[in-house]
């Protein structure tokens, strides 16, 4: 495994499409934060505040990304010319899931280091950055990844998979929209603190929850988040694992 592991880092460093997305990373999170681009919604949030706010682009980035790159394993054969020389799908697939969480990773450094940048170039302090949520939103995009990844394994063709990872991210999406307008109308009544832990199961619900837009009660707090995402996390890798071996590869 530890071979395909390094085999999959070396083709991630060549990929243009994460090279160019970490450089978007970079760039988008240092305009926004040093207020080079300025965005009316973003009028009533501190610098450290909008840098978290634009993360969301990378639960987008490897909606696409991850189908991509396993299905290309699938179309470009490499994935069967490594079964026929000994290892094992289940070894093929834990390596390219890790590859994945290091390019979450990766990405995440060139944010950060972005979002450093323009808080410092717009004169203000880093204590800005709620480091927590930073954190927090980090642990989920890896459980987020490991899932899009682990469903992009069901697929062969290109397309299919980048079409269900943009459905994924849509039903995240939606989920949070539907999942406002039920913490809405359930507020003060027992029904939302049931609401409210279901909200913090989503990606995108534990992005929102973190921002300074919603209800402090809508938070169901870190533990919680890092918990829900782990499960996730642990789901996924169960569930890809479970008769990988069996997988027809033709």
């Amino acid at each position: 495994m530890i071979n395909i592991f390094k085999a999959n880092l070396q083709k991630l460093f060549k990929n243009i499409y994460f090279i160019g997305g970490c450089l978007i990373a970079l760039f988008v999170t240092y305009a926004f934060a040093s207020g080079t681009f300025y965005f009316a919604p973003f009028h009533s949030l501190n610098e450290g505040e909008i840098m978290y706010f634009v993360s969301a682009a990378i639960v987008l980035f490897f909606s696409v990304y991850a189908p991509m790159s396993v299905c290309s394993e699938f179309s470009e054969g490499y994935i069967r010319n490594r079964i026929i020389a000994g290892y094992t799908q289940r070894e093929d697939y834990l390596a390219h899931i890790l590859s994945l969480e290091c390019a979450v990773m990766v990405m995440h450094v060139f944010y950060l280091v972005g979002g450093i940048i323009g808080i410092l170039e717009a004169g203000q302090s880093l204590s800005t950055i709620p480091v927590l949520p930073v954190i927090v939103f980090m642990v989920a995009i890896f459980a987020y990844t490991a899932l899009i990844g682990t469903i992009s394994f069901c697929f062969r063709n290109m397309v299919a998979g980048v079409v269900t990872g943009m459905l994924l991210f849509n039903f995240a999406y939606s989920f949070v929209m539907i999942g406002n307008f039920i913490l809405m109308i359930t507020a003060g009544k027992p029904a939302f603190k049931i609401a409210a832990f279901v909200y913090n199961i989503n990606v995108l619900g534990q992005w929102f929850a973190n921002t300074p837009l919603v209800d402090e009660g809508v938070n169901a707090g870190a533990p919680m988040q890092f918990l829900s995402s782990i499960v996730v996390l642990v789901v996924s890798l169960l569930l890809g694992m479970t008769g990988l071996e069996k997988r027809d590869l033709k």
